[in-house]
């Protein structure tokens, strides 16, 4: 099976799920990123990358209230206009949110359109520089017992994890409906240290 073929298949199983073992399998996904969170050195400012659920992804929005509520700092992913894309060679970027602006950044509202640097705030949502990233939490389609993971197809998670500091912890999150025999791969697929599903 091709990477379309595979996509679309693990995504109408997902989409399957009913909604009320969708919301349980994702409290419980958030609360063991919240373990992971408890064992981080508390003193240290933390920054942590989460992504606005769409459709049937597993929602990490009660992870990110988590984070929020420790006082760390968590970012989201902006997808960049063309223009803005071949400027820095990525396709998007993390943008600081504070939790009760959350609904006014437009990148949460609409997760895969692009936006124009000139279209967003950036004194009030900032980008995060890579490196700057203690932990990244990273949406999928499909995943296998190695850690290959299968996107959307865009690249754009390829691109940008290969930018974080090697001390960043990565996160895949999925449901273990997600999970396949064996996800096809290419050279610039960038495979997952750790991956939690319920």
């Amino acid at each position: 099976m091709d990477k379309a073929e595979l996509r679309r298949a693990v995504i109408a199983r997902r989409d399957a799920l009913d909604l009320d073992l969708q919301a349980a399998k994702s409290a419980d996904i958030c609360a063991r990123l919240v373990e992971l969170l408890d064992r981080s050195d508390a003193a240290a400012p933390h920054t942590v990358a989460i992504y606005a659920a769409m459709g049937s992804e597993v929602n990490p929005a009660a992870f990110a209230a988590a984070v929020a509520a420790r006082g760390w700092r968590v970012a989201y992913p902006c997808m960049l206009s063309a223009i803005d894309a071949a400027a820095c060679g990525q396709r998007m970027c993390m943008r600081a949110v504070a939790a009760d602006d959350a609904s006014a950044a437009p990148f949460i509202a609409h997760p895969a359109r692009a936006f124009a640097a000139t279209d967003i705030d950036s004194d009030r949502f900032p980008i995060v520089p890579a490196e700057a990233l203690d932990m990244i939490v990273v949406p999928l389609v499909a995943f296998d017992q190695t850690g290959a993971r299968l996107g959307y197809g865009g690249g754009c998670y390829d691109r940008y994890l290969p930018t974080l500091s090697a001390t960043c912890q990565i996160i895949g999150i999925a449901f273990d409906e997600q999970r396949v025999d064996h996800v096809p791969t290419d050279t610039h697929d960038q495979p997952l240290p750790h991956i939690i599903s319920a």
